[in-house]
């Protein structure tokens, strides 16, 4: 729960509204907070407990040194978790779909109590980032792991994924459930739109997933247009600096001003009150929680139409536009109709305001209610 990321940010929020309702004692388990502040704030009523093991942590070792403490780090865990869950004995016991360790000690666990596995990104985006990798051996060996995570995940009593598309392409039937993203923030009014920022904005981490290498590109052709535009990216690391680096790399070479890559914030909600609209390079997501947070506040999208989110939110040319999937010259001219068209822009973000209502906590939350009072 130290990272600012969707996951951390929507957990943290219902997590706190289940505890908050009093209809369930809710305990939240993390392996290596180490007294760390958690990211986003988590209610008291929530029983945290943190095992402290180094399970996944980064080591200075290399070669069998890095595998065998790897290795210990991993048993540590496992036991450390199933012993706290002994003690719990908790009628249902959730986890993501993040680690593989996670899901097979969270399966393998005797227990009575209902498995939920929480699915954040779609079936066939598990093996999308296999595309970046170059060596044989390594892609291989992730492929592997990526089939252990899914048949695992197939064995979980209860699937939860987050669009209608990912339900359907599991084909399991009544096992997988669909609950979309839930809103932290929805302003009671439509903020206002009439100043004019000359900026763009697009949150998410620095990964292949998120196509800003794409956006790079894009905006190589949007500052040839629109020179007095700019775009600022926010965005965590993940403790891996490759994928930035990369991107500096890309500005640098060429020579554009108006790129700016920002550290992650908190004051995500300033930064989208500080933009005219959001854009969206992701190659997959599974939902896009930034999504429906930018258009709470009144801005329009522009975004590839991949796999499973944008689609799912977006209305095409009444709350946004979507270009074809990684289709670097449509999302340009897309990018390039939403800066011309000022009414249009305007309409598009009223739109979004109000059709991302229905995404609110009280909304979502009773799906939730309802989902867990069925196990």
């Amino acid at each position: 729960m130290k990272s600012t990321n969707g996951v951390e940010r929507v957990l943290s929020q219902r997590l706190s509204l289940l505890a908050e309702s009093g209809m369930y004692e809710v305990y939240l388990i993390t392996y290596n907070q180490y007294g760390a502040p958690f990211s986003f704030p988590i209610s008291d009523k929530v029983h945290y407990i943190d095992l402290a093991t180094r399970y996944i942590e980064r080591c200075s070792y290399h070669g069998l040194f890095q595998y065998l403490d790897r290795l210990i780090s991993k048993i540590t865990y496992k036991k450390a978790l199933c012993r706290c869950l002994s003690k719990i004995n908790p009628d249902v016991i959730s986890c993501v779909d993040i680690h593989l360790a996670d899901l097979t000690t969270v399966i393998d666990y005797p227990t009575n109590a209902t498995k939920v596995v929480e699915c954040h990104c779609g079936l066939s985006a598990y093996y999308a980032d296999l595309e970046k990798i170059r060596n044989p051996y390594k892609k291989n060996k992730e492929r592997k792991i990526k089939e252990m995570i899914i048949h695992t995940i197939s064995r979980f009593d209860r699937i939860v994924v987050l669009t209608e598309d990912e339900k359907s392409e599991w084909d399991l039937g009544d096992k997988v459930v669909s609950i979309p993203n839930m809103l932290i923030y929805y302003p009671e009014n439509l903020p206002d739109r009439t100043t004019l920022h000359h900026r763009v904005i697009s949150v998410g981490r620095y990964a292949y997933q998120k196509g800003y290498d794409l956006l790079i590109d894009v905006w190589k052709l949007i500052n040839k247009r629109h020179p007095d535009w700019s775009l600022h990216i926010y965005g965590s690391h993940d403790g891996d600096m490759g994928d930035c680096n990369q991107l500096k790399r890309m500005i640098a070479d060429s020579q554009m001003k108006n790129v700016f890559l920002h550290e992650a914030t908190n004051e995500v909600y300033v930064k989208y009150n500080e933009s005219d609209f959001y854009v969206m390079s992701s190659r997959y997501e599974s939902f896009g929680l930034v999504l429906i947070e930018a258009m709470s506040c009144g801005l329009p999208i522009v975004s590839f139409d991949c796999k499973y989110g944008p689609r799912s939110i977006i209305v095409d040319g009444e709350t946004g536009i979507l270009a074809p999937p990684s289709d670097v010259k449509k999302l340009a001219e897309s990018i390039s109709y939403m800066i011309e068209h000022t009414d249009e822009r305007m309409s598009m973000g009223r739109n979004a305001y109000t059709s991302v209502a229905k995404y609110k906590p009280e909304r979502i939350m009773s799906i939730w209610q309802q989902f867990y009072q069925s196990l």
